[in-house]
């Protein structure tokens, strides 16, 4: 195609500079007059058009980031060969001739139809394939424009969704309308990645096709005419589109094929060294499928889950994630069945691959062409906003295709549920506040580990359960056990029926109501069916420390206990303040009065032992009393009477300790 801008005067003292400073730097590259060094000012950008979007520049940094530091943590490798360059692969030259964007800022679409043809050509295995596709159909009707170009996100998915016709079907810069046949003979891309590494570039270069990447243009490369080329010379003109198609590590540089025509370049070819003008760094590399993938692309910043819906065969396989990183998901047994399992937390973009490892030794891939026997081995329908349902087939080369093996649910969600993640280092207590519901519930930790805390019965309303202590930043995954058979978590994403079940209200200081919901797909939504209390007390002891100089009293708010308790202040006095009896239940007792910064003692004497604020003081060594704070100057007191503390409710005697 001709271009439509005639030649400009050549800048000869531009290139006297640039040939100097090749010289100087010792540079294997050389510059001359091309079909584009005469071209200057705003017509020079329109021979570039790769338009930088701050959203997508930003997200491609963010998953680099991730990128790089997944491959650090899991030792991650990438396996290709010291060189490759598919124009001569096997013999053959697998890409599509050069071709001239003239003065439109179409250089996504050409550097994207350049890698598309090419890859049709090496998964059709036909490197004589006669294919030239519509560079003006990417590009018109994908929504670019010559003036302000265009970026990669769009083209990839107009190119999926769409398909990109025939050169003669709408050729380029035509004001004509697609021809009739362009739907049934336009060719669609099944998928596409976004690449942020040179090694896994060139790892999908070796193994898949030919890739696209952005960079920044300067003045000295209108005047390439070969070599492998180094920025010497020129401002920034903007950033350009193209197509890689190889790389040479002994020489240091990638191969790519550029849209400015046969006078440019080594006949519209050139070679650039690693690391310049932002190549591949800013915009990373995108690459794409046209074998069937059903990899599912982060639609969002998130968790993904896995959950595990049913299986139709009697074999144990394995479900693993293969990228971006290489975990097992879950063990695909019958007691897993309705499980969830978290897969991780990833970046708006990331492609999770999954895979179907099977038991008789083979695996088999979200993205077909993977897969050994090149089948598609599972099949994905999107069933929410955030969800979607991967069956599996475990058979090598399908004997049956009913994808029922392994089913499956993927869901995105938000990037905290409501876990309880500490702000500092405490005990944790758990009060049971109130119930309203006719279940048998048990209140339950999931995380860090699945205990027991406390059946939701009337006799336990009230009571206080220890946790035990934990550092700043532990998180602490709360559940309920429902008497009808279901589970549900404080993490959303691990509920049966992926509903919200709990609403988590901050009351105080390092304090909060866990609300809850305990029916499947509740109707309701006013979360009372159990209400608990969870607060951290970060006290290094149980003593009191009085906040001012005053008189301390007691009152006995409660006993749960069939001992026959007495209740002392140890220090700065060892004295009784009263026995632990039933007719002692509600009164207030005089503990005395005391100077500011006093630290009080006290202590529980029992049949067994006596057991003090100060653990420390204990026989057992064992913590047998929670404080918690009622305001400045009031605390109550929660012991466990039992050596070794048999049980861990804290409900023994409640003692209310308050200054007048």
């Amino acid at each position: 195609m001709t271009p439509r801008w005639g030649n400009l005067s050549v800048g000869e003292e531009d290139l006297k500079t640039i040939r100097s400073n090749i010289r100087g730097k010792c540079l294997s590259w050389q510059a001359g007059v091309t079909s584009v060094s005469g071209v200057t000012g705003s017509v020079r950008k329109r021979y570039l058009g790769l338009t930088p979007g701050k959203e997508e520049v930003e997200r491609v940094s963010r998953l680099a980031a991730d990128a790089e530091n997944m491959i650090i943590s899991k030792g991650i490798s990438y396996v290709y060969p010291v060189s490759w360059d598919w124009r001569d692969v096997s013999g053959k030259d697998w890409t599509t001739p050069i071709r001239d964007q003239s003065g439109c800022g179409a250089c996504v679409a050409f550097a994207c139809v350049g890698m598309i043809e090419a890859n049709i050509k090496i998964s059709k295995k036909s490197p004589l394939m006669n294919l030239d596709l519509s560079e003006w159909d990417l590009f018109h009707n994908g929504g670019g424009n010559c003036a302000y170009g265009w970026i990669f996100t769009p083209a990839m998915k107009y190119a999926q969704s769409k398909g990109i016709c025939s050169e003669e079907c709408y050729p380029y810069l035509s004001d004509d309308s697609p021809c009739p046949s362009r739907d049934s003979s336009a060719m669609r891309i099944t998928q596409w990645k976004l690449i942020t590494n040179n090694s896994q570039a060139k790892e999908w270069l070796y193994k898949t096709g030919p890739i696209v990447t952005g960079f920044e243009v300067c003045d000295d490369l209108f005047y390439y005419t070969g070599g492998i080329y180094s920025n010497t010379y020129g401002s920034p003109a903007g950033d350009h589109a193209v197509c890689i198609v190889g790389y040479n590590d002994a020489e240091q540089y990638w191969i790519c094929k550029n849209s400015w025509g046969k006078g440019w370049g080594e006949n519209g070819w050139f070679k650039i060294a690693y690391g310049q003008c932002g190549f591949g760094a800013k915009y990373g590399f995108y690459g794409v499928s046209l074998t069937p993938n059903h990899d599912i692309i982060m639609p969002k910043e998130g968790r993904a889950f896995a959950k595990f819906v049913s299986k139709g065969t009697a074999s144990n396989h394995e479900v693993r994630l293969h990228y971006p990183s290489d975990t097992l998901i879950f063990q695909a047994t019958a007691e897993n069945i309705g499980k969830s399992f978290e897969i991780g937390t990833f970046s708006a973009g990331t492609n999770l691959t999954f895979e179907l490892k099977t038991s008789d030794g083979n695996t088999y891939f979200s993205d077909s062409s993977l897969n050994a026997d090149g089948c598609d081995h599972v099949s994905v329908s999107q069933i929410g906003t955030y969800t979607w349902k991967l069956g599996w087939e475990d058979l090598y080369g399908l004997g049956e295709a009913d994808y029922n093996d392994v089913v499956m649910q993927v869901g995105i969600y938000d990037k905290s549920g409501d876990d309880l993640v500490l702000p500092l280092a405490g005990k944790v207590a758990v009060t049971l506040k109130s119930k309203n519901t006719a279940k048998t519930d048990e209140f339950r930790t999931y995380y860090p580990t699945e205990n027991l805390i406390f059946t939701a019965t009337s006799d336990n309303l009230g009571k206080t359960f220890d946790l035990g202590a934990y550092q700043a930043g532990a998180k602490i995954g709360f559940a309920i056990r429902t008497s009808d058979g279901n589970t549900f978590y404080s993490d959303s994403a691990l509920n049966p029926d992926s509903n919200v079940h709990v609403r988590k209200l901050a009351t105080g200081y390092n304090k909060w109501e866990y609300r809850w919901e305990d029916t499947l797909n509740p109707k309701d939504t006013d979360y009372d069916d159990l209400i608990v209390i969870v607060e951290i007390l970060t006290a290094t002891d149980d003593d009191i420390v009085l906040p001012r100089t005053g008189k301390v009293r007691a009152r006995f708010v409660s006993r749960s206990t069939s001992q026959n308790n007495e209740f002392r202040l140890y220090s700065p006095v060892n004295k009784t303040i009263f026995p632990a009896s039933d007719l002692n239940v509600g009164k207030t007792f005089d503990v005395g009065t005391f100077n500011i910064g006093t630290r009080l003692v006290f202590a529980i004497m029992t049949p067994q032992g006596t057991f003090y604020t100060n653990s420390s003081l204990n026989a057992d060594g064992k913590d047998h009393v929670i404080k918690m704070a009622l305001g400045t100057t009031r605390w109550q007191l929660r012991w466990e009477d039992l050596p070794k503390l048999a049980d861990t409710d804290y409900n023994d005697l409640v003692v209310e300790i308050s200054m007048a």
